[in-house]
């Protein structure tokens, strides 16, 4: 199965790049039309190389939070340059600082287990972030914080799913340690929320 998968993952880089539009970034903050693994690319990719069912079952959960991870990266880096308010753009800085590493972890695990994540948010998370750049001042800053509050009670859900229901132990392991991160973040969010009305 692992000589399929060393065959298929250039495919699908190889295909991915011949599809894009421009050139390939390797940052964590990267579009769809920069590099090329989506999430449904992975997904295939995964159900069709993994030879165990419980880590197969598990990926899908860790392809969505490598994507919402990717997302919550570039969602924050663009609105530093974006927000009005000095403590919109400390919390921009926090969350794509604290996002990078928890995605580095999640790369480093996915390696390990042979799971291939996306390199590139979804065409949907790509215009939610550009209608958000159209807004500006406070418009800005409270759009941008509902957004930090749906993503991040949208994660917590799958963290705890995750820590409670994975199969693999390093897996279940991963989203229990993030989990509280998580929560903290959220925390964060609505006190800034509190601010803004």
């Amino acid at each position: 199965m692992k000589r399929i998968m060393v065959y298929l993952l250039p495919f699908a880089i190889g295909f991915a790049a011949c599809n894009s539009g421009g050139t390939q970034n390797n940052s964590d903050t990267t579009l769809p039309s920069d590099t090329g693994i989506t999430d449904n690319m992975a997904r295939d990719v995964n159900r069709d190389v993994l030879p165990n069912d419980s880590v197969r079952d598990d990926s899908k959960n860790l392809v969505k939070a490598a994507e919402d991870g990717l997302f919550e990266v570039r969602l924050s880096t663009d609105a530093q340059s974006k927000a009005s308010s000095a403590s919109v753009k400390t919390l921009a800085k926090h969350m794509q600082q604290s996002h990078e590493k928890i995605n580095k972890d999640l790369k480093a695990l996915a390696a390990q287990k042979s799971i291939v994540t996306p390199t590139a948010i979804s065409d949907g998370q790509s215009k939610d972030i550009s209608d958000l750049m159209e807004k500006s001042g406070k418009d800005f800053d409270k759009a941008y914080v509902d957004k930090l509050e749906s993503a991040h009670k949208d994660a917590i859900d799958l963290f705890e799913k995750m820590s409670e229901k994975a199969e693999d132990p390093d897996i279940k392991a991963f989203f229990t340690k993030h989990l509280p991160e998580l929560r903290m973040h959220l925390d964060m969010v609505m006190k800034e929320k509190d601010k803004l009305k």
